[in-house]
């Protein structure tokens, strides 16, 4: 990222002559000088740095200047940057009345900008990009060929006289929000729906997006805003203020209008990641900032599509490649963790402890679905497309898949998938293996962790389909085989088993005749070892949440119910649902106590089966583990007893991640091979 402008800068200042040029997604420099000025034009480039050998065949006196000159797309491993923030150089120029690009709405240099979003092919050069029709004007070409300017060979560089132009001005886009409008804006992935803070306005957008209750995102101007309605830590400031400007999920401490984040003791902030919000949040903040889609579809980022919502528009003429969802993530116990990888994130690539003989395609999964390329010693996973079950994410997915080959110059010659027969991911391409769906959970956090030896993952999700034929969600694994799991419960096999808690506990609990009746005879029933529905039928038995109108609903309203016990109530450990659920009803106490000793048994049913296994390594991953308290409070007890604790980061514990495991595990078995 602004590595060529930078060589040319340093190599003036050191009197060397010589070359610098993109090879794909690589960076080929031929240098020559004096010794001196070489070994401190490398050292000022490059951190660690090994002389393997001498170039004999480049003879003294051929360069007679230094010069950056025209890419190649020649190198094995490409690396694409993502998109990234508006950098404070450019945010002080956008906001002088001095400056020629004030208020310019697509400002950048080389260290900011749109990136993957908008690139065609490799190498990354202007004319590869979607900026390749805003000709450069008089002034912006001397910037762009300057070598001492921070827009030296910057491939977005534009003004206001030769770059993209929005339909309305800023001005015009803020004053519709402050009256209280839905705005569509278009962004750097695709488009958000915005508006103000206030409870009657949101009520209106969750009419427009079909979402109940989900909370919705919210866009400060600052970081001391922020801190006027939540908890931020050092570690959370880094996040919010980093490149990637994802959405962070920190703690209230103070409540936004109703209707904006009811039920969630959290806050999903950000701050403004380009010149357009950055310009808007200047003048009207916080606002609502939510992708433009209905719930379950994919962002959107066609111009005509978006008119369906009814909505005015902010729009502008810079054609956008990729979809890009915000990406979202927490700190828990001092770690990142990653919710949904997208913007900001995406495509970096992923290093691994062993290298792919051949490219690799993994399909992930149908819920949350991301697909991931393995080359060489490196796994690239995709952004986040939705439930594969909507056709227009899974064309979406489709599409993305062929464009990541392409741009990549990736030709898997593998391609694997999840076991689930029935999923709409292993039916789009033959498949040559299929691998079971809470082995690759617990492989995702052993690729990104590079880990050595043995180790015991747990792997705690809502539904994944199992070696045999069950419904499976609550696995162990010693390395690769399952030793331990919830005890089968009997449930009726249908969608509505992980919407209706009531339905899910009357499983557990034999308390509805009809559904004994169904259970006893075997109509339309499959076993199940699924902790995401325990979580449901605990949180319907205590009276908390008895509906998911989005999922994991219920599960967040008893963590939430959890969080404001002071003390835990006693629950003896178990694998049987049914014995929890009794030692439950029979508790005496209130239900905040008896919500947090649910957590704090499962933390201790961990604790217990990795003191049985004595194996050091330990793995959580699953989308239960997005759960604050459990994931806490089982790192404190592991800890304690000197376990060695992993868990996703880079790569969500969700259904995003397992793509990664997949790749993961097929390597392994071609390093046998």
């Amino acid at each position: 990222m602004g590595f060529r402008p930078t060589a040319l800068r340093l190599a003036n200042e050191l009197n060397i002559t010589g070359e610098v040029k993109n090879s794909g997604g690589n960076v080929q420099i031929i240098a020559q000088g004096e010794n001196k000025a070489l070994v401190e034009f490398i050292r000022r480039l490059i951190d660690i740095f090994k002389i393997e050998s001498l170039k004999e065949e480049i003879s003294h006196g051929c360069y007679k200047e230094f010069k950056i000159v025209h890419s190649k797309n020649d190198c094995t491993v490409p690396f694409i940057t993502p998109d990234l923030a508006t950098c404070e150089h450019c945010e002080r120029e956008l906001k002088d009345e001095n400056n020629r690009r004030y208020a310019h709405p697509f400002i950048s240099c080389i260290n900011c900008g749109a990136r993957y979003s908008i690139i065609k092919a490799l190498p990354y050069d202007r004319e590869n990009t979607t900026m390749s029709q805003f000709p450069l004007c008089e002034k912006c070409q001397e910037e762009y060929t300057a070598s001492d300017n921070i827009r030296c060979h910057a491939q977005t560089i534009a003004c206001n006289s030769c770059g993209p132009k929005t339909n309305i001005p800023i001005s015009q886009a803020v004053e519709i929000l402050k009256s209280g409008e839905i705005l569509a804006i278009k962004d750097i992935g695709g488009y958000h729906l915005a508006c103000k803070c206030e409870s009657e306005i949101a009520k209106r957008l969750r009419e427009i997006k079909g979402r109940e209750t989900k909370p919705f995102a919210v866009m400060f101007g600052s970081v001391d805003e922020i801190k006027q309605y939540c908890e931020v830590s050092k570690k959370e400031e880094a996040l919010l203020t980093s490149t990637a400007r994802p959405i962070v999920l920190l703690k209230k401490k103070k409540d936004l209008p109703k209707g904006i984040c009811d039920g969630s003791d959290f806050i999903g902030a950000f701050l403004p990641c380009n010149p357009i919000q950055i310009l808007i949040l200047e003048k009207a903040s916080p606002l609502i900032m939510t992708s433009a889609n209905i719930s379950g579809e994919p962002i959107i980022t066609d111009d005509e599509v978006i008119k369906k919502f009814g909505v005015k528009v902010l729009s502008h003429d810079r054609e956008i490649l990729t979809p890009l969802d915000d990406s979202i993530v927490k700190i828990v116990q001092g770690r990142v963790q990653t919710i949904r990888r997208a913007r900001g994130y995406v495509p970096l690539a992923i290093k691994v402890g062993i290298e792919a003989k051949s490219d690799i395609l993994a399909l992930g999964g149908d819920l949350k679905s991301s697909f991931a390329i393995m080359h060489s010693c490196y796994i690239y996973p995709s952004q986040y497309y939705g439930d594969l079950e909507n056709e227009d994410c899974l064309q979406k997915y489709k599409s993305n898949i062929e464009r990541f080959k392409a741009l990549h110059s990736f030709s898997p010659k593998t391609v694997i998938c999840d076991a689930h027969p029935m999923y709409c991911s292993s039916q789009i391409f033959p498949a040559d293996r299929k691998i079971q769906h809470h082995l690759a959970h617990a492989y995702s956090v052993i690729a990104e962790h590079n880990l050595q030896g043995d180790t015991l993952s747990f792997v705690f999700d809502g539904t994944g389909y199992g070696d045999d034929g069950a419904i499976w969600g609550s696995e162990v694994f010693l390395n690769t085989k399952r030793v331990e799991h919830l005890e089968y419960t009997k449930m009726i096999a249908s969608d509505e088993i992980s919407k209706n808690a009531d339905l899910c506990l009357a499983c557990y609990d034999k308390s509805n005749p009809l559904i004994n009746k169904a259970i006893e005879n075997n109509i339309n029933t499959v076993n199940s070892s699924s902790m995401g529905r325990l979580f449901d039928a605990v949180s319907a038995l205590l009276d908390i949440k008895h509906f998911n109108t989005y999922e994991g609903e219920c599960a967040i309203a008893l963590e939430s119910c959890a969080r404001k016990a002071k003390k835990p109530f006693y629950i003896k450990h178990s694998f049987s649902p049914t014995e929890i659920i009794n030692e439950i009803k029979k508790a005496n106490a209130p239900k905040q106590e008896i919500a947090l000793g649910f957590h704090y048994m499962l933390a201790e049913l961990i604790l217990k089966t990795a003191e049985k296994y004595g194996v050091e390594q330990i793995v959580l991953s699953g989308g239960c583990f997005n759960n604050e308290i459990l994931t806490s409070r089982t790192i404190e007890l592991l800890e304690s007893k000197n376990f060695k604790v992993y868990l996703n980061s880079i790569v969500p514990c969700s259904d995003q991640g397992i793509c990664v495991g997949q790749a993961y595990l097929q390597a392994l078995e071609q390093s046998k091979e």
